[in-house]
């Protein structure tokens, strides 16, 4: 890639995270992991495993394109070289959801006093409340890639994130993923 392309391809992978990221109030949480004394010099191509732990049995699925193309395009730009078969390195994906129950009591303070007069004398009371229950159900989504290497069939390096999915970022989907990628791979050796 000519080097003008290559930069704005950055600039267009590096505006679409501060984009994801202003959509999420905390941005994902990235974890890596290498395993010891992983380099990656020698390293010079990668392919993606076949079938993908994101495919749907032998048929690719869409989320599969879009983490392939993501993920192509970030391991390009670190220096390697894609290839269909036969790579140095193998990417394999991994993608959940889960859903998160929280509950928050709010202290309120209420209170109120009465009094009557009825058919049988007078009579008195107070109530008061103490505190609100709030409910707040959330899915959070975690996006992994997983870089194998092709010849020992060893895991060499990992790396996830991890963020709440949003409406917005069901909407904004490939958006969403492209900067999960970017900035996962940010980390990549």
């Amino acid at each position: 890639m000519k080097p003008a392309l290559a930069g704005r391809a950055r600039a267009a992978t590096t505006l679409t995270v501060l984009l994801f990221l202003a959509a999420c109030s905390s941005g994902p949480r990235i974890v890596t992991n290498a395993a010891p004394g992983f380099d990656l010099v020698g390293y010079q191509t990668f392919s993606f495993l076949q079938p993908l732990s994101t495919d749907n049995g032998n048929v690719r699925t869409i989320l599969s394109n879009e983490l392939i193309d993501s993920t192509k395009r970030e391991l390009e730009f670190a220096g390697l070289r894609h290839v269909d078969a036969g790579g140095d390195l193998l990417v394999n994906f991994v993608v959940s959801t889960r859903e998160t129950i929280q509950t928050r009591s709010t202290p309120s303070t209420g209170m109120s006093m009465h009094h009557g007069r009825g058919r049988y004398g007078t009579w008195g009371g107070y109530s008061m409340s103490v505190s609100t229950n709030e409910v707040i159900q959330r899915t959070e989504g975690t996006v992994g890639i997983d870089i194998i290497d092709a010849q020992r069939r060893e895991l060499v390096w990992e790396g996830a994130a991890t963020g709440r999915v949003t409406d917005q970022t069901r909407q904004n989907r490939a958006a969403a993923i492209d900067a999960a990628v970017a900035e996962i791979l940010a980390k990549f050796p």
